[in-house]
């Protein structure tokens, strides 16, 4: 039966006339089923033309949709060609693809005052046909579309509509593109920290998928956001993942030529101009052979801002001067700013101040431009739906004056009961509230009491417990060694150092326990004092610097206690084993963060070339326990930087 419905009605019928002929081979009964599913798939055939236009002008409009980036203007007139199509014969579902594509077409034109109708159209048609899935996608379109034009309060919008229907249908490529544009949403507006978990977990979901353009694309999106927080060598390590897998394909010089531009990025940040320039202009060279212009204008960008740094600003100057006005004519707002401010830093390098500083002022203008936009959008949103909800009100109140007239003797006794019992229940309600409140708190007093009883415990055991239980066992030792002074002493040596080693631990218990250690300030003044006292004997240069404003910065006891050893661990590392001549620790305070660094200029190591040690699986699992951001960036001969970022509870 697969077979006929594959086949144009007349080759059916031409094949099933051929088997029913050959009576030898077909019993008779069979032929008369074979008659019937002839029937059958007449009827349906017949039936399904009079809904749609078949399977082919839907595969049109799909293929114009996947053309738009690059061919906007072919997209737009085989769009256009099928709506038109569509509208003759009244077929809703190649209605809701046809605008689809004319709607995408227009935005790769940037036109989005026609794109949004045409999107917006073809996600109601979706609706209305139920076809969720295709619904879901339009929803992450729209929303696609507005964060390219920086109006992110109605792309967040759209995004959570695409996420209640991914959720419902349990759709993974849709969870996994939602968790890439919200990451997008959170990076667009310089929450990069936010950003980050939201694109690994994308870039999971795809690589379960196996589906490797959107694994790139959520990867792409990673690697801008570790740019903006200064890791260019983590971004070059994903991309140098990438890049086998992408290279690999066949065709796909879109994504060939993203990889080049991310490479472009990550060399651009790690000061080497020259790679990122024929990058990008590598980049550039595909885009324009498609006439991709929205990519050709930010290319240019990238291109102009490398060759500022070259110090070719002849070529930085026209090669920016193209990149404007191409936005301009592309409406591609968001990307203007930028535009301005490398002018503005070509001018300045050249000299030229009063041209700088008509460049930074336009800049600033064109960012105003882009908040107002955004900001009288909501606000029209919000007066819409004031005026919306003071209408049902102002009816609401209208019912109830109504009913209250007509019924106010009648229920006053009534009214007088219930208020009674109502405020009894209230009472009731409330005294119910504040004992559950009380017995909660007591709860958890008691909890974080044993919490506090079962650490020290366990630190007593693990730590103490073992080393007294070895410093036993080396003085029975001594005490039964013949009198032979270097073995002794030895021993004795053995004692004296884990003794040493159990009153620094009993001082980091107590220290930790004492709340008057609460404040991030002790934190640092104890971190001061083992630095110095590990570094000034091995000769070892140390700086430690703070920056922002610690003072009523607090912390729990967990989060002292596993701070502190994570910080011990790091220094202890680097004085013991890279070799490193200088330790710079820094403390930053910015907000609710906190960030404490520590980098060496050792030698380094590669991570996946050493077997995994405790030291440095211990500061991973302290830091998780504590809910911090653990990061190591090393290499050989690169030096080994250790950063651990701390929610601070003020």
């Amino acid at each position: 039966m697969q077979l006929f419905i594959l086949l144009p009605a007349n080759q059916c019928f031409f094949l099933i006339f051929r088997m029913a002929t050959v009576r030898q081979s077909i019993p008779f009964i069979m032929r008369h089923l074979i008659f019937f599913a002839f029937t059958v798939l007449c009827l349906n055939n017949k039936s399904s033309g009079q809904q749609h236009n078949g399977p082919v002008p839907i595969s049109e409009a799909r293929a114009a949709f996947k053309l738009s980036p690059q061919q906007p203007d072919s997209a737009l007139a085989i769009s256009e060609k099928l709506i038109l199509q569509s509208q003759k014969s009244g077929d809703k579902i190649l209605a809701a693809f046809a605008y689809k594509a004319r709607g995408w077409a227009y935005k790769h034109k940037g036109l989005p005052e026609k794109s949004y109708p045409d999107l917006f159209e073809s996600a109601k048609l979706f609706k209305e046909l139920n076809e969720q899935r295709e619904e879901l996608m339009m929803y992450v379109n729209i929303s696609l579309a507005y964060s390219s034009q920086s109006e992110f309060i109605n792309s967040a919008r759209y995004l959570i509509l695409a996420d209640s229907l991914a959720q419902k249908l349990n759709d993974l490529k849709g969870k996994a593109e939602i968790k890439r544009l919200m990451g997008i949403l959170y990076r667009e507006q310089g929450q990069y920290e936010k950003s980050i978990p939201f694109f690994k977990e994308s870039m999971s979901m795809y690589q379960s998928l196996m589906d490797t353009i959107s694994f790139f694309g959520a990867a792409s999106s990673l690697c801008i956001a570790y740019m903006a927080i200064h890791h260019p060598d983590s971004s070059l390590l994903i991309l140098r993942q990438c890049s086998p897998l992408i290279n690999a394909l066949q065709g796909r010089d879109y994504e060939k030529s993203m990889l080049n531009e991310r490479f472009g990025d990550a060399y651009y940040a790690s000061s080497e101009y020259e790679k990122a320039y024929t990058s990008y202009k590598n980049a550039y060279k595909v885009f324009e052979a498609t006439n991709s212009k929205a990519d050709m204008a930010y290319e240019e960008m990238n291109m102009g801002k490398s060759l500022i740094k070259l110090k070719r600003t002849k070529d930085a100057a026209s090669t920016l001067l193209s990149s404007y006005r191409l936005n301009d004519s592309l409406k591609m707002l968001n990307y203007l700013p930028d535009v301005a401010h490398q002018f503005a830093l070509l001018y300045q390098a050249t000299g030229d101040w009063r041209k700088a500083y008509n460049w930074l002022e336009k800049e600033s203008v064109l960012k105003d431009s882009l908040q107002l936009k955004s900001q009288n959008e909501k606000t029209a949103q919000l007066q819409a739906q004031y005026e919306t909800d003071k209408k049902e009100k102002e009816i609401s109140l209208l019912k109830k004056d109504q009913e209250l007239s007509h019924a106010i003797l009648q229920k006053q006794q009534a009214a007088q009961r219930w208020y009674t019992i109502f405020s009894f229940l209230i009472l009731l309600i409330a005294v119910l509230i504040i004992n559950r409140y009380r017995t909660i708190q007591k709860a958890k007093r008691l909890l974080e009491i044993e919490k506090m009883r079962g650490s020290i415990a366990s630190d007593l055991h693990d730590d103490i417990g073992s080393t007294l239980s070895s410093i036993n066992i080396m003085s029975k030792l001594a005490l039964e060694t013949p009198a032979e002074e270097h073995k002794i002493n030895k021993q004795l040596l053995k004692i004296n150092e884990n003794s040493r080693f159990i009153l620094e631990n009993m001082s980091d218990i107590v220290w930790a326990i004492n709340p008057v250690n609460d404040d991030f300030e002790k934190v640092i003044y104890k971190m001061r004092e083992f630095a110095a006292d590990i570094c000034e004997p091995l000769n070892i240069h140390y700086v430690f610097t703070e920056s922002g404003n610690f003072k009523g910065k607090k912390l729990n006891l967990d989060e002292r206690k596993e701070i502190y050893l994570i910080f011990k661990e790091a220094i202890n590392n680097a004085a013991k084993y890279s070799k490193c001549s200088e330790i710079n620790i820094d403390i930053i305070a910015t907000g609710n963060e906190m960030v404490l660094q520590v980098k060496d200029n050792g030698a380094g190591f590669a991570r996946s070339e050493i077997a995994e040690g405790n030291g440095l699986r211990n500061m991973e699992e302290r830091a998780g326990k504590i809910n911090a951001f653990f990061d190591l960036n090393t290499g050989r001969g690169k030096g080994t930087s250790i950063t651990l970022t701390i929610k601070s509870h003020d």
